[in-house]
């Protein structure tokens, strides 16, 4: 496969500007309050793609907490019709410049989870991130979101996931994307649970590499990501890479070692002819981190 696009994470550290700034939940009721944070998530958005456009980068990932508690039920607030005109806005401006935009909801966002109450949380978080990419990204915004917890069953839990996920609305479920951890459910775990629903794999790298069930991460990977470019049919196929922060440790460094951008191009190059496919850099230094990597390709 060939690179596409490079991509990074939330905010922009050059600008200091941010998608995810958000509000107390005891302030919820207070309208001036959460209008403001969400006209100024919005406006730093804005302002980020601009920018990113501008420096040669085409893929972000949008903060989850855009609509701070948007999936709340406490949440009255139409923030698709107070905010349609900037919301509209991104949305012009994301179409005219070719954007890839996502969503990555958070690790409370299970919906493989034994207690129901946190199922419909979840559930209710999805489609609110459906909302928002249906808002601003077109048909290519996705939403990522791991299996969830083995609660002493993997493969019942692997079934709950399936389950709750049918329980999406065909529009939510449309966007959803699954990806392997690297404590849990790994990369074969997750196709199943993929296939069973017909969704999309993000492959990382990182991940693969922390939590794999073969004597070494690359045996089988060939096959493995064969099927896992697959599952996204038609679609340009996205995967995270990451750099652990010390040797051994699983939390991501600033940047990017340039031999693990390498080595996850190197991978991929052995799979998928000549066809596209978009990285997400997850790295604490963000744009930075990407602009360092296609400064090294230009």
């Amino acid at each position: 496969m060939r690179l596409r696009h490079l991509g990074y994470v939330g905010q922009n550290l050059s600008l200091g500007l941010t998608t995810g700034r958000t509000l107390r939940l005891a302030n919820l009721a207070n309208e001036e309050r959460l209008t403001a944070a969400i006209a100024a998530n919005l406006a730093d958005l804005e302002a980020i793609l601009r920018w990113n456009v501008s420096h040669g980068i085409r893929f972000f990932r949008i903060a989850s907490s855009l609509i701070p508690f948007a999936s709340h039920p406490d949440f009255r607030l139409d923030w698709r019709e107070r905010f349609a005109a900037p919301l509209e806005r991104i949305a012009a401006y994301a179409a005219e410049h070719d954007l890839r935009l996502s969503m990555h909801p958070g690790q409370y966002t299970v919906l493989n989870a034994v207690k129901p109450h946190v199922v419909e949380n979840a559930l209710a978080e999805l489609e609110y991130h459906a909302q928002v990419l249906d808002a601003v990204a077109g048909d290519a915004g996705t939403i990522t979101l791991h299996v969830g917890g083995a609660y002493g069953d993997r493969d019942a839990a692997k079934a709950r996931a399936v389950q709750a996920a049918k329980r999406l609305s065909e529009p939510a479920l449309a966007r959803l994307t699954l990806e392997h951890d690297d404590t849990i459910f790994d990369l074969d775990d997750t196709l199943e649970v993929a296939d069973a629903l017909g969704l999309p794999v993000v492959f990382d790298i990182h991940h693969h590499r922390c939590l794999h069930r073969r004597p070494a991460w690359r045996d089988d990977l060939a096959e493995l990501l064969a099927r896992t470019l697959a599952s996204w049919g038609d679609r340009v196929p996205k995967a995270h890479v990451s750099s652990a922060r010390a040797p051994g440790e699983k939390a991501h460094a600033d940047l990017i070692d340039d031999g693990d951008l390498d080595l996850a191009l190197e991978v991929f190059a052995d799979v998928g002819g000549d066809a596209p496919i978009d990285l997400m850099l997850e790295a604490k230094a963000k744009e930075a981190a990407v602009l360092l990597q296609l400064g090294r390709r230009a």
